[in-house]
């Protein structure tokens, strides 16, 4: 099955008007088998937010069957501005987990979170877990940028990624990829 990233227009309502996501409430929905993916919709509360930031959905095709799926299983991420585009994955033990997919690897075996963004000059890329802020890397200058974090299952049960601009508005925010202990 093939799967594509769609954009649409949207603001970023599914938590606080300024995009910030509570890491507990995450942490509670997702340890308890059920968590709300991020995303955005038609929604305003701050002047000159309408219409601005888009939903990104990988999705198998753009019709509302497809893209519906794709966002009920939070293979998504919301981002300022067309001209922003990022690739969030974790990788271990040659396996590799996107955005709102699980990455399943024994606890102690080391995993590799790795962030690109693009249309981000300057600012910075925060990557969470369960307990918070886990990872802060300055971003400098214009061009691609790639941030690397290594963590495990048994530390981190997911990790999701922010990214702020030069002046710290929100240009992205991902859903998590999910680290579980599990392996088929």
């Amino acid at each position: 099955m093939t799967r594509a990233w769609y954009r649409g227009d949207c603001h970023v309502h599914s938590h606080h008007s300024d995009g910030e996501l509570s890491p507990a409430r995450l942490a509670a929905g997702i340890h308890a088998g059920r968590w709300r993916p991020a995303m955005g919709n038609s929604d305003a509360h701050l002047a000159g937010q309408l219409g601005i930031p888009h939903t990104v959905v990988r999705a198998t095709g753009p019709d509302p069957g497809a893209l519906l799926a794709a966002l009920r299983a939070g293979h998504s991420w919301i981002a300022a501005s067309a001209g922003i585009d990022l690739s969030f994955t974790a990788h271990a033990a040659g396996r590799t987990a996107g955005i709102g997919e699980r990455l399943a690897a024994p606890g102690d075996l080391p995993c590799t979170v790795r962030l690109t963004v693009r249309g981000v000059d300057g600012g910075t890329v925060t990557l969470h877990d369960e307990r918070g802020p886990a990872h802060r890397a300055t971003l400098r200058g214009a061009g691609a940028h790639t941030v690397e974090w290594g963590t495990s299952a048994g530390a981190s049960g997911f990790v999701r990624a922010e990214v702020r601009d030069a002046d710290g508005r929100m240009a992205a925010l991902t859903n998590p990829v999910l680290l579980t202990g599990r392996v088929p």
